[in-house]
C-alpha cells in the first residue's frame, strides 16, 4: 500500500491507547468532515473500501501461510467420520436379512466396497474382496430380495464408498500439506495430531505461543473446567492422548510421557513457525525420552495411605444431601435400654 512507502517521519505512531484516540475514534466521521470537503456518502465509500483492502490482506495473510488448508482440511475429516459411523451401521442394518455373513466383517470400508460391487449372494460369493476373510456366504440360506431393493442398498453402499475415498484422499493430503508447513512437528507429533492441534488453536502460530503445560491438555477443556469446580483431579492430556507412544503406554506411564511429549511439541510447533529450521534431532531425543521413562518405571508407584485432602480432590464438592446421607448410614443403632444425651 502507499502508506508503507512513506517515510517513518511522515508516519502516525501512537505508542499506547490514551483519551485522544479513543476521543478520534469515537467522533471520526465530524472530524474528517470539519477538515475536509467529502460528504458522510463519501466518507462511507472510503471506509468500506478501506475495510475491504485490509480484510482481502489479512486474507491473503492466511492463506499464505496455509494453515487455513490445514484446518479445513481436518475439520471436513472429523465430518465425514461422523457422517460415515451413522451411515455404515445404518448399510448393515439394511443388508442383515439378505448378507448376514458379511456382518463378520470388521473393517468398514472393505464391507461397502464389497456391497457396492456386487448385490446378490452369487455374486459376492465369488469376489475377490473375500479373499483372505475366511468369511464364506452359505449355499443352503435361500431368502431373496426383489432386484429394485438390491439396487437401491447397492447405490446406498455406492454414495457410501465414495465417502470414504474422499476421506482417503483429504489424509493423503493433510499429511503433504503438515509436512510441508511444520516438518518437525510432523515428525514429533504426527500429521494427523499436528492438523487437530493447529485446527484447534486456529494456526500453527497461536499453538506455537502457547506453553507446554497448555499443549498437553488441549481438547480437554471441560475436564479442566470440572476441577477448577469441583475439586477433581486435573487431567493428564487432551489430544495428545492420540500420539502413540501415550496411546499404547501402560496407565502409570501416561502422565509423564504427556509432559514430555507435550514439550517437544511446543519447541517444534516454535521452530516451524518462528524460525523455519528443520530440527530431525527433535524426534530422536523425544524417543529416548520415552524409553528412559519406561525403563525407569517398570511398575506403578507405591502410594501410602490417603490424606483427607487427597480424598476430597478425588471425590470432588459434595451436596449437603450426600453429607446426611453418609452421616444417617453412619450413626450405630442404639440396642434396646440405650440412650444418647
Amino acid at each position: 500500500s502507499s502508506y508503507d512507502t512513506l517515510d517513518s517521519s511522515d508516519r502516525i505512531t501512537v505508542e499506547k491507547s490514551n483519551g485522544y484516540g479513543r476521543y478520534v475514534r469515537d467522533n471520526l466521521y465530524d472530524i474528517i468532515s470539519e477538515i475536509t470537503t467529502l460528504s458522510n456518502e463519501q466518507l462511507l465509500d472510503i471506509t468500506h473500501k478501506s475495510y475491504r483492502e485490509v480484510t482481502k490482506d489479512r486474507i491473503r495473510q492466511s492463506v499464505k501461510t496455509n494453515d487455513v488448508m490445514i484446518v479445513e482440511s481436518i475439520n471436513a475429516i472429523e465430518d465425514l467420520d461422523e457422517s460415515t459411523s451413522r451411515l455404515i451401521e445404518r448399510l448393515r442394518q439394511w443388508c442383515m436379512p439378505y448378507l448376514p455373513e458379511l456382518d463378520k466383517i470388521h473393517n468398514h470400508q472393505l464391507y461397502t466396497r464389497i456391497v457396492a460391487m456386487e448385490t446378490t449372494r452369487e455374486n459376492i460369493k465369488n469376489s475377490p474382496l473375500l479373499e483372505g476373510t475366511n468369511i464364506e456366504l452359505s449355499e443352503d440360506y435361500d431368502i431373496q430380495m426383489d432386484d429394485n431393493d438390491l439396487e437401491k442398498i447397492k447405490s446406498f453402499a455406492v454414495s457410501l464408498n465414495a465417502l470414504y475415498e474422499s476421506k482417503n484422499t483429504l489424509e493423503s493430503y493433510i499429511q503433504m500439506k503438515v509436512h510441508e508447513v511444520a516438518p518437525n512437528l510432523y515428525d514429533v507429533a504426527g500429521a494427523n495430531l499436528a492438523a487437530k492441534l493447529i485446527a484447534h488453536c486456529n494456526g500453527l502460530e497461536n499453538l506455537a505461543k502457547l506453553p507446554s503445560s497448555t499443549v498437553q491438555i488441549i481438547g480437554a477443556e471441560k475436564a479442566v473446567f470440572r476441577h477448577l469446580k469441583t475439586g477433581e483431579k486435573p487431567p493428564k492430556h487432551g489430544l495428545i492422548f492420540q500420539h502413540p507412544s501415550i496411546r499404547g503406554s501402560n496407565w502409570w506411564h501416561r502422565g509423564k510421557l504427556a509432559r514430555a511429549v507435550a514439550g517437544k511439541i511446543s519447541i517444534a510447533a516454535r521452530r516451524d513457525a518462528f524460525t523455519g529450521e528443520y530440527s530431525p534431532e527433535l524426534k530422536e531425543q523425544l524417543d529416548e525420552r520415552v524409553e528412559k521413562i519406561k525403563k525407569d518405571n517398570p511398575f506403578p508407584e507405591r502410594r501410602n495411605k490417603k490424606s483427607a485432602d487427597d480424598k476430597k480432590q478425588k471425590n470432588g464438592k459434595k451436596s449437603k444431601k450426600d453429607k446426611r446421607k453418609k452421616s444417617k448410614r453412619n450413626k450405630r443403632k442404639l440396642k434396646k435400654g440405650e440412650y444418647t444425651y
